[in-house]
C-alpha cells in the first residue's frame, strides 16, 4: 500500500518550465526518464522514438526488459532483485529526483512511475505535456541512444518493494470476497478501461471509470486536482477508501494511481495482471 503523508505530499507531476528550471539548479541529483512505450506492434518502436529525441541526459525505461522475465503475461512486476539490477544498469537511485516523461500522450509513462514509488524511491515525477509540449516550446533535445550505466556499487540501490502495491490474482479478490460479504468496507475496484470493454468482460466487483477522464483533451497532461476530484466524485469513486485500480494489461491502471495520489487518495494498489489474467483465470472459487 502506498501510503502519502498529506502535510509533506511529494510532488508527482512536473510542468515543463518547472523541469527546465531544474535541470538549470540541480543537475547532479536529477534523473531523466522516458517512458514511452507503444501498444500497437505497428507503431513506431518506442526506442527509435527516444534514439530521434530526447531530452539530453535522459535514459530509457523498456517495459518489455524491466519486467518479470519468467512470468506468463508481459509487464508483470520484476522481483526487487531483479529491479535493483535493472536501475544500476541505467543510474537511477533511489534518492534522485526521477522525473519521467513520455512522448506525445500520457500511456505507459505512469507505469515507471509507479513501479519505482512502490519500490521506495521518494521524489517521482510524470512530466505534464509530455515531450511533444517541451518540443513546441523550443527547449532543447538531443538524439541518439546512450550507452548504460552499469553502476557496480550498491550505494543508492537499497529498493524494496511494497507488496501490497502490486496486488496478484489471489490478493485481489480476496480483498472482493472481504467486500462482498461485509467483512470491509475500506476498498474500492476500479476497472480504468473505457466503458465499451468494460461492457464486453471486467474482473468481478469492478467498477468503471476510464483513465481518460482524467486527463486533457488530447491525453498529453493530467487535468487539474479540482477537476480530477470532481470527475471521481461524480463518477462513485470513493477516494476515501483503498482504490485498487485494473486495466488491460496493468499500464493504464497506474495512469488512474497516479490521479488517484494526485488528490490525496491514501492507499492505492494495481492488480498487476489486470482483465488479461482475470479472462484466462475467471472468477475464482471462493466468490
Amino acid at each position: 500500500i502506498i501510503l502519502v503523508d498529506m502535510e509533506s505530499q511529494r510532488n508527482l507531476l512536473i510542468e515543463t518550465d518547472q523541469l527546465a528550471e531544474l535541470i538549470e539548479s540541480n543537475p547532479d541529483n536529477l534523473k531523466l526518464v522516458c517512458g514511452t512505450w507503444n501498444k500497437d506492434p505497428d507503431a513506431v518502436d518506442a526506442k527509435e522514438q527516444f534514439n530521434e529525441a530526447h531530452i539530453e541526459g535522459s535514459v530509457y525505461f523498456s517495459h518489455a526488459e524491466i519486467a518479470d522475465p519468467s512470468a506468463e503475461f508481459r509487464s508483470t512486476w520484476p522481483s526487487t532483485e531483479f529491479f535493483i539490477s535493472e536501475m544500476k544498469r541505467l543510474g537511477i537511485k533511489k534518492n534522485h529526483t526521477i522525473v519521467l516523461y513520455d512522448h506525445e500522450n500520457i500511456f505507459s509513462v505512469c507505469r515507471p512511475s509507479y513501479m519505482l514509488r512502490s519500490f521506495g524511491a521518494k521524489d517521482v515525477r510524470v512530466l505534464n505535456g509530455c515531450l511533444k509540449k517541451w518540443i513546441s516550446e523550443g527547449r532543447k533535445v538531443t538524439t541518439g541512444y546512450p550507452q548504460d550505466i552499469n553502476d557496480t556499487s550498491d550505494e543508492g540501490y537499497d529498493y524494496e518493494l511494497d507488496q501490497d502495491a502490486c496486488t496478484c490474482y489471489d490478493s485481489t479478490f480476496e480483498k472482493v470476497a472481504a467486500a462482498e460479504k461485509g467483512e470491509t468496507d475500506q476498498y474500492e475496484f476500479v476497472d480504468v478501461r473505457d466503458s465499451k470493454r468494460f461492457r464486453e468482460g471486467h474482473p468481478h466487483g469492478f467498477k468503471n471509470q476510464c483513465y481518460q477522464c482524467l486527463l486533457t483533451e488530447d491525453n498529453s497532461a493530467f487535468k487539474s486536482k479540482e477537476e480530477i476530484s470532481k470527475q471521481m466524485e461524480e463518477d462513485g469513486v470513493d477516494t476515501r477508501k483503498h482504490i485498487v485500480f485494473s486495466c488491460g494489461s496493468g499500464v493504464t491502471a497506474c495512469i488512474s494511481e497516479l490521479a488517484a495520489e494526485v488528490v490525496g487518495v491514501e492507499k492505492t494498489s494495481v492488480y498487476d495482471g489486470s482483465y488479461t489474467e482475470y479472462s484466462k483465470r475467471g472468477k475464482p472459487d471462493f466468490l
